[in-house]
């Protein structure tokens, strides 16, 4: 069978790139430059049962010399006007991975300017993130018109 031929209108999607890797029990993800993004796509993978962890997304606008919570996150279920931001930037309460696919993927942006992005799960970084005892699960994230 011949492939098929699509059209692709306004722009390519990306691939998603990793941002903190599963059983990372206790890290700070990589900093992903998301500058320009119109919309940002972040997966939390279902994987292994885990305990404890809280996975936090945070936003440097100095080239990350300094980062905060995210204020921007929402499950992608929500509506961009009216839905509820997630607290400090969290994807999970305590230990509570996503149980499915429809839970696990969150957007944020927006972003104007130089924006970098992480994922936090050390409290000495920031103290609403929290270490995983086991089973961490990996986040990626798709950055979508920049």
């Amino acid at each position: 069978m011949a492939a098929i031929r699509r059209k692709v209108i306004g722009f390519k999607i990306p691939a998603a790139v990793n941002v903190v890797a599963a059983d990372d029990l206790n890290g700070t993800g990589t900093g992903i430059d998301v500058s320009g993004a119109l919309r940002v796509l972040l997966l939390q993978f279902i994987g292994t049962a885990g305990t404890a962890g809280i996975d936090v997304v945070e936003i440097s606008h100095d080239a990350g010399v300094s980062y905060a919570a995210a204020t921007d996150v929402l499950a992608l279920a929500l509506d961009d006007q009216t839905g509820t931001v997630l607290a400090n930037g969290a994807l999970n309460a305590a230990g509570v991975e996503p149980t499915t696919a429809v839970a696990s993927v969150f957007k944020c942006g927006p972003y104007a300017g130089p924006t970098m992005l992480r994922i936090v799960r050390d409290v000495a970084v920031n103290a609403n993130s929290a270490a995983w005892v086991t089973g961490a699960p990996a986040v990626d994230a798709i950055k979508f018109g920049a």
